[in-house]
This record gives C-alpha cells, sequence and structure tokens, in this order.
C-alpha cells in the first residue's frame, strides 16, 4: 500500500507536467500571435475602420453645412454652378466613403459594414435635400415661344451634378432624377469591363498590374485577366466565364447568375449569387451571403507566368480554403444548404489561356 508521501510525490509529478504544458501551450500561443501581428494588415481592423469612416462622414457633414449657409448668396448662374460644383465633390467624397466600405467588407462585422451602408445613404438623402433647397426646379408657367427657347439655351449651359452610384446602390436619384450619374469606374477610379455582352475579352499585365479591377454588367461573356491585379470587384454577371489571375488583396463578389468564376485571392466575399461554379485557391475561408446553389472546386487556371504572379502574390501554396466556406445567413451547426463542392466528375479541367 503506497504511503501519503509516495501519493504527494505522484501528485506532485503530475501538477509539474501539467505546468510544463501548460506554459508550452502559453509559448506557443505568443508565438503564433506575434507571426499574425508581423504578418497582418494593418488597415484590415475594424478600430481603423471606424475611425477613418467616422472621420470622413464628419468632413462630409461640415462641407454640407458650409454649403447650405450660402443660400442668401446664390444670386446668378455663376453662384448656382459654384454651389453645384461643391456639391459635386461632396458626392466624390461620398464614393470614396463607399469604396472604403466596399474594401473593408472582407474583414468587418456583418452589422458594421450594414451601419455604414445607412450612414452612406443618410449623406447622399442630405445631398438630395440641399440640390432641392439650393438649386430648386423652376416651376412650370405658361411662357411665349420666345421664353421658352432662351430657357432651354441656359438649361444647356449648366453642367449635371454628377451622382456616384455604388454598387448596392439602386434607389432612385429623388431630387437628383434630372441629374446623370457616374459609372462606378470613373468615379471610384476603377479600371475595368463593363456592358459587354456575347464577347470574349482578354486583359493582360499591362492593364491589371496593381490596379483594383471590376467587372460589371456582363452576359454570355468569357474574360480572360491574365495577370495579378490589387483587388477585384464583379457584379451584375449573367452566363459568364471569368478565368482571373491572382488578386493580392481580395475579391467581391455580387449579384451573379449561372456563371463560372475562377479566381485566386486572399479573401473572397459572395452576395447574391446564384447557380454559380467558383473555382478558388484562397488563404482565407470563403464567405457568402444571401447566396445559393453556389459550387466550389479548386483553381485550374494557367497562362504563361502565372507561377511568378501567384508567387509575388502569396498565393502559390494551396491551402485548401476554398472548401471551408461561411454562410453568414446559416447559424446553425449544420452544413448550410446553400452552397455545395463541386463533384469532381463534373469540375472543369485546367483553362489554359496561353494561346487566348
Amino acid at each position: 500500500m503506497a504511503t501519503m508521501t509516495d501519493l504527494e510525490k505522484k501528485r506532485a509529478v503530475k501538477e509539474e507536467r501539467l505546468q510544463s504544458h501548460y506554459e508550452t501551450y502559453l509559448q506557443d500561443s505568443n508565438t503564433r500571435r506575434s507571426q499574425n501581428a508581423r504578418v497582418a494588415d494593418p488597415s484590415e481592423s475594424v478600430d481603423t475602420f471606424l475611425a477613418t469612416f467616422s472621420q470622413r462622414r464628419d468632413k462630409v457633414d461640415e462641407k454640407l453645412c458650409a454649403i447650405r449657409t450660402k443660400k442668401a448668396l446664390i444670386t446668378s448662374e455663376g453662384d448656382k454652378a459654384s454651389v453645384r460644383g461643391e456639391l459635386e465633390n461632396v458626392l466624390l467624397d461620398i464614393g470614396d466613403m463607399e469604396r472604403l466600405v466596399a474594401v473593408s467588407s472582407f474583414f468587418l462585422p456583418t452589422y458594421n459594414v450594414q451601419s455604414a451602408q445607412e450612414s452612406v445613404s443618410k449623406l447622399k438623402d442630405d445631398v438630395d435635400a440641399a440640390v432641392a433647397e439650393l438649386l430648386p426646379k423652376k416651376k412650370f408657367s405658361f411662357r411665349s415661344k420666345n421664353a421658352n427657347v432662351g430657357e432651354e439655351a441656359e438649361k444647356k449651359k449648366e453642367m449635371p451634378l454628377a451622382r456616384p452610384v455604388c454598387v448596392s446602390d439602386s434607389r432612385p436619384n429623388s431630387c437628383l432624377d434630372e441629374i446623370s450619374s457616374l459609372t462606378i469606374s470613373s468615379n471610384l477610379s476603377f479600371q475595368g469591363i463593363q456592358d459587354q455582352h456575347d464577347s470574349v475579352l482578354v486583359r493582360d499585365a499591362h492593364d491589371l498590374e496593381d490596379r483594383e479591377y471590376m467587372l460589371s454588367n456582363l452576359s454570355n461573356c468569357k474574360v480572360y485577366l491574365k495577370g495579378k491585379c490589387r483587388a477585384l470587384f464583379v457584379n451584375k454577371l449573367r452566363n459568364c466565364q471569368v478565368y482571373a489571375g491572382p488578386v493580392t488583396g481580395a475579391v467581391l463578389v455580387e449579384d451573379v447568375d449561372r456563371s463560372v468564376l475562377m479566381l485566386a485571392s486572399h479573401q473572397i466575399r459572395i452576395h447574391s449569387t446564384k447557380y454559380t461554379d467558383f473555382y478558388l485557391r484562397v488563404r482565407s475561408r470563403p464567405i457568402v451571403e444571401n447566396t445559393r446553389a453556389v459550387r466550389f472546386a479548386p483553381y485550374a487556371f494557367r497562362y504563361s507566368g502565372i507561377e511568378k504572379d501567384l508567387q509575388n502574390a502569396n498565393l502559390l501554396e494551396e491551402t485548401g480554403l476554398w472548401e471551408n466556406v461561411d454562410d453568414f445567413k446559416w447559424l446553425r451547426a449544420l452544413q448550410s444548404p446553400n452552397w455545395s463542392l463541386l463533384p469532381p466528375h463534373e469540375r472543369a479541367s485546367m483553362e489554359d489561356a496561353e494561346d487566348i
């Protein structure tokens, strides 16, 4: 029978072993935390986003308040043109805020994204109100034909106030109905392809290098992006095939139907998309929202020089994360019914764009 001393010795040895394991765990945890801190993008911080967004929102509010104080000073067409120009600049600032939200949506919680979008929408309403107050439409009245001709001449002299349009902004322009809108590419400095149908479209490294690129409003198109870009925004595609080289930042996909997308990026977020196959190489789990009937498979695209591009983008290694999808609208422990893995026998073969 063991003595009390023997039991105490065994207990001490066991406690020492547990303490050693715990210290090893803490050391490994601290090491991993330090490594993550070294490679993390400092811009991908919720606190940084909130501070930057709040600062820009306050600046837009200040500009609008300053513009509204000039109401009594608007006495000529020149004054109206000046105010119109200032409001255009405010709208461009709002466009920059929309761009910040779009780019940051990959790491922001859904609540923060929705809150920021509501703030942007309110600012647009404020601009509508300022236009109605400072640049009201002339009331209809019966005039002579010559007077109407004069009014038409004056109207042609006025430059339209361009209102930025975000990917998710589909509401009517209310007070700005008579004002033309900027496309996303011109407003937010995006390069890209838009409003194309039944075409084969090829872009090389010269077109893509270190740029934020956009594919918008395409149908029945086959798109080859043979090079790497900084970010990729995909919006309103119908029955398209997209083969893209590596993206050093993130990919945002919205409103895509019955298409095939081959993408390599550090992050990908997919909104409002259905009946679409994704062939991915990613360094974080893909995220889907308001999406159904989408399938995932490993990346299968090549062109001359893609290995170097993948290496420069830190995407040469296959992580296997393409099959670990997070559905932000499915909170149950069971597998989300909105996505699935593409069966191997249904997957496309390697797409080689060498001769395209």
